[in-house]
């Protein structure tokens, strides 16, 4: 990592904490205004570039300054665009696309007709657009004219290969008031191989419903009108690159999501989604949660509980069917449901990835028998909810995960989640390292070997930190150098006590 990427990371997540309660008025187009302002931890978008008369065109560029002419140079290919700082509204949508046959993205009968509806697409390939200084605003009044079905209606598609976007801000306008308008699926949706984005930012925003997390469902099965909206589904598409990117999310729906993908390369970014406490659910005087009584109908139906905090988006980095061979290096994703959960096939690397403050764990990372995790340097704070959940993909082998275990915020209080959480696997290496700046409380500094029905066998584990390890039943045949106590309720166990580092 160089030092400007270093720093960069650094102010972000030395900014991390902001409560929109105390910072600005309450947003028309992200709550009932019956209701008192929503609090939220969240982070202000960076500030929209400014433009000037004054900037820089590369040699071999094209100029451009309209949104029009940036539709028409997307179909073309091998061409070297710059577009005129400054900041763009779209008021029209484009034609939809039918892609080829051999181009279908998955079931149902738009998706299997390859069926696009947007507001932009980008067929051509070989391109390079620098958008440096420009901001290009996406409202829902125009998303609302697309039809509104999932893995259909997307503000872009980039059906393309190879084209490099550069410096551009992606901004969603919320010009109609919650919860009367309609978003796309994703802001963006990849269906082109290699294409690369450098220098981004991307403001995301609108979902109905916003503020519960899932717990008026999230699929088929629902509890009232939902409409999701994501940053991007890279979907039948290899070699995707976002380098110094970053996102800003208030909706509910994945930061990044993979559908049939080899290969995916995200470096130097940082992601940032939203927490609510629970108990300011409690103040609310009208919407889904006053509808059904305070109680949650996702799954089960039970009243809301109280002093947890839920995420208001969905997954930070997401894999579904068919995925190999994702790379994370230098990034920082923070506030989202579950910072990564990736259930891959290949090698899943992550480098110096950092989570803070995950809304339902940090690392969910499996690949089975089909290929090798590598988690080298990375780190979590113990904040609200888990740094470790290995319950969800097929048992992993002969994985790595290197963990720096971090103390949460100043004044971030103990939840009944909070966790190191579970790890589980075959013939796995486990490393926790201390970077704790004050002492974790005992009840949350604890670390669950073995999970219900799922082993933790032939292992090793190296804790250099204080966390109580706590062997299961299903843990065996493990070596154990631990400087936190050990309890062994497993078989074969190997346990060395291990003095800390003065």
């Amino acid at each position: 990592m160089n030092l400007k990427s270093y720093l960069a990371i650094c102010i972000f997540i030395i900014t991390s904490r902001w409560l929109l309660a105390d910072t600005a008025i309450a947003d028309p187009g992200l709550q009932l205004m019956e209701n008192p302002q929503m609090e939220v931890i969240t982070r202000p978008p960076n500030p929209r570039p400014l433009a000037t008369e004054e900037f820089e065109i590369r040699k071999g560029y094209v100029l451009i300054d309209s949104l029009d002419e940036l539709r028409i140079v997307m179909q073309k290919n091998n061409q070297k665009i710059r577009m005129k700082p400054g900041v763009y509204r779209a008021t029209k949508i484009a034609p939809p696309t039918n892609l080829p046959l051999e181009r279908k993205r998955g079931i149902g009968r738009d998706r299997a007709e390859g069926r696009q509806e947007h507001i932009f697409v980008c067929n051509g390939s070989y391109n390079y657009f620098d958008l440096r200084g420009v901001v290009i605003e996406t409202p829902t009044s125009l998303m609302a004219k697309l039809s509104g079905r999932p893995h259909v209606s997307d503000s872009w598609h980039i059906n393309g290969t190879k084209n490099t976007f550069i410096g551009g801000y992606f901004e969603n306008i919320l010009d109609g008031k919650y919860p009367d308008y309609r978003v796309s699926n994703n802001e963006f949706e990849i269906t082109g191989d290699d294409n690369q984005f450098y220098d981004c930012t991307f403001v995301i925003k609108g979902s109905i419903p916003y503020g519960y997390t899932d717990f008026y469902g999230k699929g088929h099965i629902r509890f009232g009108r939902l409409n999701k909206h994501s940053f991007m589904s890279i979907n039948h598409a290899n070699g995707t690159r976002l380098i110094r990117c970053k996102v800003f999310q208030q909706s509910f729906g994945h930061c990044i999501h993979f559908h049939t993908v080899d290969g995916a390369h995200i470096e130097n970014c940082a992601f940032t989604g939203t927490l609510r406490p629970t108990n300011d659910i409690f103040k609310e005087v009208a919407g889904r949660a006053v509808e059904y009584d305070f109680e949650m109908k996702y799954r089960s139906t039970k009243p809301i509980p109280r002093d947890h905090y839920i995420p208001l988006t969905e997954d930070g980095i997401r894999s579904y069917d068919n995925v190999k061979n994702i790379t994370i290096i230098d990034t920082v994703i923070e506030r989202m449901r579950g910072c990564v959960q990736l259930h891959c096939e290949g090698n899943i690397i992550l480098k110096n990835v950092t989570v803070k403050e995950a809304g339902d764990f940090s690392f969910d990372a499996s690949v089975g028998d089909k290929g090798k995790v590598i988690l080298e340097n990375c780190k979590s704070d113990v904040a609200y909810n888990p740094v470790f959940n290995l319950m969800r993909g097929e048992l992993t082998e002969n994985a790595t995960y290197d963990v720096t275990i971090l103390s949460p915020a100043e004044g971030t209080p103990i939840t009944p989640r909070t966790s190191l959480g579970i790890i589980t696997g075959k013939k796995c290496k486990f490393i926790l390292r201390d970077g704790t700046t004050r002492p974790l409380p005992d009840e949350v500094n604890v670390l669950n070997c073995g999970g219900y029905r799922r082993e933790l066998t032939n292992s090793t584990i190296e804790n250099h930190t204080t966390a109580k390890l706590i062997l299961n039943e299903n843990v065996t045949n493990c070596h154990i150098r631990s400087i936190g106590p050990v309890e062994d309720n497993g078989k074969n166990n190997k346990i060395t006590i291990i003095p800390p580092k003065k």
